[in-house]
């Protein structure tokens, strides 16, 4: 699995699955850049559906652009919305997965 690096702009993936996430459905498909690794942890959509030996996947600290997310929600210079996501809901910038809208 590749690793992504910080300052790395990447895509949330659109939810594919019926059910809970642990994306927030505001993010589909919007772009954030990394501002942090945080390490491996059990994926928590493998954990949900009863799988206790879920494997290991990255979390990262992304930041969004709140206009990119809200368009007319007022917004300070330099106000950033920041979000946890695991790997398997991120993509390079320019990469489309097959559930892309």
């Amino acid at each position: 699995m590749q690793r992504w690096s910080v300052g790395q702009r990447l895509r949330v993936l659109p939810i594919s699955r019926p059910g809970h996430s642990r994306v927030p459905g505001f993010l589909e498909g919007r772009f954030g850049t990394v501002l942090r690794d945080w390490g491996d942890f059990a994926d928590p959509e493998q954990l949900a559906r009863g799988h206790l030996q879920a494997p290991l996947v990255p979390v990262y600290l992304l930041a969004f652009e709140p206009a990119s997310l809200w368009p007319d929600a007022p917004a300070e210079p330099g106000d950033r919305v920041l979000v946890d996501v695991f790997h398997p809901n991120l993509a390079p910038d320019g990469e489309r997965s097959d559930d892309t809208p």
